[in-house]
């Protein structure tokens, strides 16, 4: 218990003080505590500090992300701290503006996140990158001096002017503002009219948009075959120039061959007086041609040999023992020999008879 005496008892006091302090401070604001380890803390240079003062929030993207710690003068600038959440990242080449928050003109320092890299803490934003916001008392002032600075005289010239130029319109305003009055009534007549072509306006706009895959298809298409048609719009124009290059060609060629080409060309045309004339001919000849050249399919398409038909002759059953006994296909026994008294028969070389035994 002695350590708890005299100077020792001083110091066990105020390390009590201290952490009792500490322990009620963690319990009433936690969270404070945990954004003060975790914030990171910025600076930004602005030409005027527009109104912006400490406690004022910071965002991003409309969403807050911190506040204004500290504002204050730094060769002529206004410098401004600011510290924001750990888990926003806020790139190397940031741009912060003081913008108006609320309608009572409490002011905001806007962040705009730009840069692949990332913002060191403490780092200083520059004025070519920060804005402030045109004041209510800089405008006011402006006017002011722009209002001193009118000339009145003139404006009341201009005036005067403007009033004897719509003195001298009044006659043709009538008239015009009475066209318009028409034109209104005749609109408000057609009111069904209209609202029925918009209505069919609607639906063609519907029906186009539920069409936009086809017609990007269809222009898509149409590309294609414009560039089809580009490409033989350049082989036509080939063409055409080897087309002239050889009528050059052949009129040279009929030039020098003039003499030679025109009894050619006389004899050509004789020709062709004579097909002309005989064209009826031809024309009648050839329905004849046609059957007969039937008549010659059907004849030869029996086999490798020649199928006639001779009208009115008898069947060869009956001359066949006419025609071998005159040609001597069939000889008989002893022929020439009594009673055979008619004489030898002439021998032909022709073939076989098709009678079994029979000569040739």
């Amino acid at each position: 218990m002695l350590k708890y005496r005299g100077a020792n008892l001083v110091k066990a006091g105020i390390m009590g003080v201290v952490l009792i302090v500490l322990v009620i401070s963690v319990g009433l604001q936690p969270e404070k505590l945990i954004q003060w380890a975790t914030s990171v803390r910025y600076q930004a240079l602005f030409t005027e500090a527009g109104g912006i003062a400490i406690g004022n929030d910071v965002t991003m993207s409309g969403i807050k992300i911190g506040s204004v710690t500290d504002v204050s003068l730094e060769n002529g600038d206004a410098l401004v701290k600011f510290t924001t959440a750990g888990k926003y990242p806020v790139g190397s080449q940031t741009t912060a503006h003081i913008r108006t928050g609320s309608l009572l003109g409490e002011r905001v320092l806007t962040l705009e996140s730009a840069g692949s890299g990332t913002l060191s803490q403490n780092d200083v934003i520059p004025t070519s990158r920060t804005s402030s916001p045109y004041s209510l008392t800089d405008a006011v002032s402006d006017l002011t001096t722009n209002t001193a600075g009118t000339d009145t005289g003139q404006l009341n010239q201009s005036l005067d002017t403007l009033s004897a130029t719509i003195d001298q319109l009044a006659p043709q305003l009538g008239p015009t503002f009475d066209g318009l009055s028409r034109l209104s009534k005749s609109i408000n007549g057609r009111n069904e009219d209209l609202a029925t072509l918009l209505k069919s306006a609607s639906e063609v706009s519907v029906v186009l948009g539920e069409r936009s895959t086809q017609l990007n298809t269809l222009i898509l298409n149409a590309n294609d075959l414009l560039g089809v048609l580009d490409d033989r719009r350049g082989a036509i124009v080939d063409l055409l120039a080897s087309t002239t290059a050889v009528s050059q060609q052949l009129t040279g060629l009929v030039a020098d061959n003039e003499a030679q080409l025109a009894p050619t060309l006389e004899r050509l045309n004789a020709v062709t007086e004579v097909l002309e004339k005989n064209r009826d001919n031809i024309s009648n000849a050839l329905p004849n041609v046609k059957k007969f050249m039937l008549s010659q399919a059907e004849t030869l398409a029996n086999g490798p040999f020649y199928n006639a038909y001779v009208p009115n002759l008898q069947p060869a059953q009956i001359l066949q023992p006419f025609i071998d006994y005159a040609f001597g296909f069939r000889r008989g026994v002893n022929a020439g020999q009594p009673p055979d008294n008619v004489g030898p028969r002439a021998e032909l070389p022709l073939p076989y008879n098709g009678i079994p035994g029979g000569s040739r």
